[in-house]
């Protein structure tokens, strides 16, 4: 696993100008937070795995959040079909690998961030153990399919003993799951058979799993239909609303588990938001 990061040498006299500056650039954020909070905030260490369409904006969220410490990885380059929602994405950027675009485009918001980049993607469970050390919370925004790197990284980051959690767009929404280090695994939420070591290789997960609220505009009109539809064959449709609802999502997610504001509600519950249909559930997968 291949990565590049920024980091800054300073001497003490730079370093007392970086705090200054950091302490500028969040002030806002006072008052929301406490000086506690943001300090918090400031030396706490988030990974994402993906970062196109939640995960880019999201990194760009939590860098604006102050989060002082970023791991990003994503192995895709940016195509034209992802303009309409991926944060980066452009006729400049076309055909450049995504994690590079986009800690190009966020490095310098905050000049105290750590942030590293991967380009390699997880491609073993090995990746995923490397993937999750030394860092306080796993979220993962890896391309909609990708069941069995899920597994590695959810797994990983329990045996770490963190939070894991995974947010993505529907339509005009998003739905949020948070994992916590000692509750229900994955596995369980995708109703799968548990196993060790590697996932099984062919991994057939119930869409009603996946999309356990069905918004009013859907073209999928029930779950019987839903029944009779190989989740792996299907092309979801996604606008930049549901995207950036996610991300945001995601991010208010992340705080308070870095923070612990309000209880954590982790799996099976979940969180589901859309802005068409007016609905904010917090449910739970039977």
């Amino acid at each position: 696993m291949t990565d590049k990061s920024l980091t800054y040498n300073l001497n003490r006299s730079e370093s007392e100008m970086v705090d200054t500056l950091y302490n500028e650039l969040f002030s806002r954020n006072i008052g929301v937070f406490s000086e506690a909070e943001q300090e918090k905030l400031q030396h706490a260490k988030i990974a994402i795995a993906g970062v196109g369409g939640v995960g880019g904006l999201l990194a760009e969220r939590l860098i604006r959040l102050g989060v002082g410490r970023l791991r990003i990885n994503d192995p895709g380059n940016f195509e034209k079909s992802h303009f309409n929602r991926q944060f980066g994405s452009s006729m400049l950027s076309l055909n450049d690998n995504k994690a590079e675009s986009v800690f190009s485009q966020i490095k310098d918001i905050n000049p105290k961030a750590q942030i590293e980049y991967i380009t390699t993607g997880i491609r073993t469970n090995d990746d995923a153990i490397n993937f999750v050390r030394d860092c306080d919370l796993i979220i993962d925004e890896m391309d909609f399919g990708m069941f069995r790197h899920s597994i590695w990284l959810q797994r990983a980051a329990r045996q770490a003993n963190l939070h894991y959690l995974f947010a993505y767009a529907i339509g005009f929404g998003a739905l949020a799951v948070i994992f916590g280090p000692k509750g229900m695994t994955l596995e369980e939420y995708d109703n799968l058979p548990p196993g060790d070591g590697n996932p099984l290789e062919e991994i057939k997960i119930p869409l009603e799993r996946v999309l356990p609220i069905i918004p009013s505009y859907s073209p999928i009109a029930t779950h019987e239909a839903l029944k009779k539809i190989d989740i792996d064959s299907i092309s979801l449709p996604s606008l930049s609303i549901g995207v950036g609802l996610a991300s945001i999502l995601a991010a208010n997610e992340a705080a308070n588990i870095i923070l612990r504001r309000r209880e954590i509600a982790v799996a099976p519950s979940y969180t589901y938001i859309d802005l068409l249909d007016r609905k904010f559930v917090v449910g739970k997968i039977s």
